[in-house]
């Protein structure tokens, strides 16, 4: 999956030159968005598919549309699965950095614009990393700690949502 990215990146990035933009963070925003799509959506058919029929028909025979069956019972059975895989399609964005390079660009200030270059948190670490100057260096270990922490405040917050949604789930 990793040199799916890279495909992705150089797609986004002809698509860019083709009307004429140049790298920026809407470019890297849209093809991150791309690369997740189909993550996401694919686990969440998956959880949705794991549903058990019973629980279903049982909505059926109480009289539920299916409008009603696919919001109060698919949806609160699937939804810790749900909230996983929008975890694990963020946490893919987020550690991407082949799709992102092509399009967004790199810059060592913050952009202003959506128009502007930006750099990514791993591309960052991976620039300051290499250069000689013991501060920007030290720049790269408080980027890699934050993306760390980012990480880390992610994980626990679904940890407590499924834990939270995990007891409305039939077995």
């Amino acid at each position: 999956m990793g040199n799916s990215s890279i495909v992705y990146g150089a797609f986004g990035f002809a698509i860019m030159l083709s009307l004429g933009l140049r790298a920026s963070l809407l470019g890297g925003i849209i093809v991150v968005a791309l690369l997740i799509l189909p993550i996401m959506s694919r686990a969440m058919d998956e959880v949705m598919r794991m549903t058990p029929p019973e629980i279903l028909d049982a909505s059926y025979a109480l009289g539920a549309t299916r409008l009603e069956t696919a919001m109060k019972v698919m949806v609160r059975q699937s939804l810790p699965g749900i909230v996983t895989a929008v975890i694990i399609a963020f946490g893919r964005g987020i550690g991407d950095a082949a799709s992102v390079l092509f399009t967004a660009g790199f810059t060592d200030s913050l952009p202003s614009s959506l128009l502007r270059p930006v750099a990514t948190l791993p591309l960052a670490i991976f620039f300051q990393l290499g250069t000689p100057f013991a501060q920007v260096r030290a720049r790269a270990y408080a980027a890699a700690l934050l993306l760390t922490l980012i990480i880390l405040i992610i994980s626990i917050f679904s940890r407590i949502v499924a834990r939270k949604y995990t007891r409305h789930i039939v077995k």
